[in-house]
Parts: structure tokens; C-alpha cells; sequence
């Protein structure tokens, strides 16, 4: 059956006022399938803003590696402070880079997944009683998930993550971030602000050019562990598959209609 865009964001919309309008899965890919394993028992292995930079600038590689990971980086023209209750200028700086971070981000653990909402999904077709859907990754993005990303996929219920990651920061007592990574330029203005106002929330851009990767992204507050892990118990949900069989998968979601009376 095929239905117009509107249709398609009607019915979405009804889905997800039952469900979410978050993902309905997180996807982690892992490189083999011990690590897989480890995220199937809750054991999710995170790294520091500050590996991320130190990563592509020893390596250049961009993608694994972010040498903008958690730094505000703003080209200015000229910068001038002016005390307010004087009107006396303070100090100028010429044209030159701008750059902010803070020092205890360095030692923040940062664990990425991968999360599609159900309006970016790729429709197939819908009836009275079920619609399906499908990843909406290129044939180029699936060959990039294997080759940067892993060769082993963990499906993970969404709604059990994102419960066992508030459970797990209400026992420790510690604040998180779990949410949407933006993708943008470095100098829009709400990226700015979250920085300026030192929020949680400046843990969830990256610049454009890693758009490909499609990361929800889990920022917890406390210092990384020794080992690396964050263990917030074993998932019910989880299921491992190879990466390349993601492409065959479909998603087909029921329900009921019915036709309203006047």
C-alpha cells in the first residue's frame, strides 16, 4: 500500500503517541563477539572525550577518533570586554580561534549507540491492522557499519536501556545525559550556549560531518572506572546478529483501527 509523506508522518505519530518517540531499539556494534556479549550482559565499556580528540589527532582517524570531542572551537574576528559599571574597556583580542572545554569532561565515560526513531525509518507498507518498516541505511552506510564500526550488532530494547540506565544513576547518585547527538556547525548558537552555561546537554553535539553516524549518545557523571565498564545489569532484550544482516530486517508493528462515528 502506498501512502503520501503526510500519511506516512499521520501514522507515525499515532504509533508513537503508544510507544515513543524515541527509538523503539538501540543497535551497539562491536568489533567481535566477546564485546558483544559483554553489552548482552548490561557491561557497556565507555571511553573519555579526551581519548576521542587524542584518537584522530595521533591517528587521523576521523570518526572513532574526534578531535573536536566535547571542545568548542569558534573562529572570531575581534573580542573585546568592556566593564560594565565603568564603560571602560578591559582587554581586546584580535582574529584568532576560540577555544572552550572543560577540564573534568576529560574524565567523564561516554558510551555511544546507535538509535533510529520510527520517523526516520523507511516505510513499506501499512494496512488496517499492521504497518512495516525498514533501516533506512544506504548500501554505502551498511558497508561503513561493518568496516568502522564492528562486524557484530547487539539489538537492545530501548525502553530497558534507557530504565536500566535511570536505575543505575539513582544508586549511584550521579546525574546522565542520554539523548540525540546534534550534528552542526561548531558556532550555532544553542551548541554555544550549552557550553556557556556549562549543561550536561554540551556532552550531545559533534560537528556535520559525522552525521553518518546516527549516535544516541550516554554521558554519565562520574569518573571512569578503571576497567572502563559501566555495568548496569544484564538486558532481557538483547539479541546479537552479524552487521551485515541488518539490511534483511523488517519491522512490522500491529494494531488496531477503527473508523470514528459521527
Amino acid at each position: 500500500m502506498s501512502i503520501t509523506p503526510e500519511e506516512k508522518e499521520y501514522l507515525v505519530e499515532q504509533i508513537e503517541n503508544l510507544t515513543s518517540p524515541r527509538p523503539l531499539f538501540y543497535l551497539k556494534f562491536c568489533s567481535c563477539e566477546k564485546f558483544a556479549q559483554d553489552v548482552c550482559n548490561g557491561d557497556l565499556y565507555g571511553n573519555t572525550p579526551e581519548y576521542f580528540r587524542q584518537r584522530e589527532i595521533e591517528t587521523g582517524e576521523r570518526g572513532q577518533g574526534d578531535q573536536f570531542e566535547l571542545l568548542l572551537s569558534i573562529q572570531t574576528e575581534n573580542i573585546t570586554a568592556i566593564d560594565n559599571e565603568t564603560g571602560n574597556v578591559v582587554f581586546t583580542a584580535p582574529k584568532g580561534l576560540f577555544n572552550v572545554q572543560f577540564k573534568e569532561d576529560n574524565l567523564i565515560p561516554i558510551v555511544s549507540f546507535v538509535g533510529i526513531p520510527l520517523g526516520d525509518m523507511e516505510f513499506i507498507d501499512a494496512d488496517e491492522t499492521h504497518a512495516t518498516f525498514k533501516f533506512p541505511f544506504t548500501d554505502d552506510e551498511y558497508q561503513t557499519m561493518t568496516e568502522r564500526f564492528g562486524e557484530y550488532c547487539v539489538m537492545l530494547g530501548a525502553r530497558e536501556v534507557e530504565t536500566r540506565i535511570t536505575a543505575f544513576c539513582n544508586h549511584f547518585g550521579c546525574e546522565n545525559v542520554f539523548d540525540k547527538v546534534e550534528y552542526c556547525d561548531q558556532n550555532r548558537i544553542d551548541r554555544m550556549q550549552a557550553f556557556n552555561k556549562s549543561a550536561k546537554e554540551r556532552f550531545l553535539y559533534k560537528n556535520s560531518d559525522l552525521k553518518y553516524q546516527r549516535e544516541y549518545r550516554l554521558a554519565v557523571g562520574i569518573e571512569i572506572p578503571e576497567d572502563h565498564f559501566i555495568r548496569i545489569g544484564k538486558f532481557n532484550s538483547a539479541k546479537v546478529i552479524k552487521s551485515d544482516v541488518l539490511r534483511n530486517l523488517m519491522f512490522s508493528i500491529n494494531y488496531t483501527s477503527y473508523h470514528k462515528e459521527n
